[in-house]
This record gives structure tokens, C-alpha cells and sequence, in this order.
């Protein structure tokens, strides 16, 4: 079973990274609704559910094509002479630094406005009142201290084994952000 699952992520890349984020991407947000209630239920309608899992399906894809972009983006600089060699060596420590901090500096702010748009698409679709982009401005400071180094480890590793690593940490983000939001906000000493 293993290496089937191997070979479809070599062989059929963008259909298991569709379903790997169906899967993975939606069970995370719904974790994380359910985390932050402190009761488990179903969070969406059948029609949101689908709607949800399809939209991390898109965001699935999106994400299979940007780690090869950042990877390919390395690959250049390096091959111009802009990083030292040891940066194109493919799974080694300075790759995945390089490969990580390009992804996420550059092609995350994308990808979670994309993930919002989607978002908001949905709760359009289905006349409720779409998210407010109030909450952005903390999304995007997780592509510095989360998901740098997550995909760090992540370019770690073989590259059939990647975006099942990463729509695993989605599940993952699910989770502490659900646990995060719970907590109470921290006493303030009085002034």
C-alpha cells in the first residue's frame, strides 16, 4: 500500500495532491472549529462540506505547482551563481532553507489569499456573510515563523513524499490554531 501511495504521488502528482488536501485540509478546519467550540460536531452543512473539501482540493493543486516553482527558483539562482552551490543540492539543509523561505516569502502571501477568496466564494455561494480580511495580517506572519521552518523539514524529504507532508501539517495547523484560539487571552498587569 505504501508504495502505491508512493507511485500516485509520482505518478498522478496533481490528483494526490487534490485529494490529499480534500482530505487532510478540510478534516484540519473542521478539527479546528470543533477545538476551539470544545465539542465535537459536524461545523458545515453537507453543502459546505463539499464546497470546503473542494476548495482544498483547488488549494491542494495550487500548492503542488508553487513547491515545484520554488524549487525550480532555487535551482536557477543557483545555476546563475546568486547562492553558493550547496544550495542546489537537492534534500540537503541549505536547499530546504532556500526552497522553504522562497516559497513562503514569496508565493505563501498568494496562497493564502487565494485560500481567503475561496473562502469567501464559498460562504457567497451559500448566502452567508463571507470572512472579514481582518485576520490576515496574522496568516501571513505564520509563513515566517511556522511555515518556514515546517517546510524546511518538509524539502527534507523525497519529493514524492511532500505534499503528503504538507497537507498532513494542514491537518496539524488545524489543530494548534483550534487549541490557540480557545485559550484565554493572558492577564495584564494593572498599570
Amino acid at each position: 500500500m505504501w508504495q502505491a501511495y508512493l507511485d500516485a504521488n509520482l505518478h498522478h502528482a496533481y490528483l494526490a495532491a487534490f485529494v490529499q488536501f480534500l482530505v487532510l485540509g478540510t478534516v484540519g478546519e473542521a478539527v479546528s472549529i470543533m477545538v476551539r467550540a470544545r465539542r465535537p460536531h459536524m461545523p458545515f452543512s453537507p453543502a459546505k462540506l463539499a464546497l470546503k473539501a473542494l476548495g482544498w482540493g483547488v488549494l491542494g493543486v495550487y500548492i503542488k505547482v508553487m513547491f515545484l516553482v520554488a524549487t525550480a527558483g532555487v535551482g536557477a539562482l543557483v545555476s546563475h551563481g546568486d547562492l553558493p552551490a550547496a544550495f542546489g543540492e537537492a534534500r540537503s539543509l541549505p536547499n530546504a532553507v532556500a526552497v522553504s523561505a522562497v516559497l513562503n516569502l514569496l508565493i505563501g502571501p498568494s496562497m493564502i489569499l487565494l485560500h481567503r477568496l475561496i473562502d469567501n466564494a464559498i460562504d457567497r455561494a451559500l448566502d452567508a456573510k463571507p470572512a472579514s480580511w481582518d485576520g490576515l495580517r496574522r496568516s501571513l506572519w505564520t509563513l515566517v515563523w511556522l511555515w518556514i521552518p515546517l517546510h524546511t523539514f518538509t524539502f527534507t524529504q523525497a519529493r514524492e513524499l511532500r505534499i503528503g507532508i504538507a497537507a498532513l501539517l494542514s491537518l496539524l495547523l488545524g489543530l494548534v490554531l483550534g487549541a490557540l484560539a480557545g485559550r484565554p487571552a493572558p492577564a495584564r498587569a494593572a498599570a
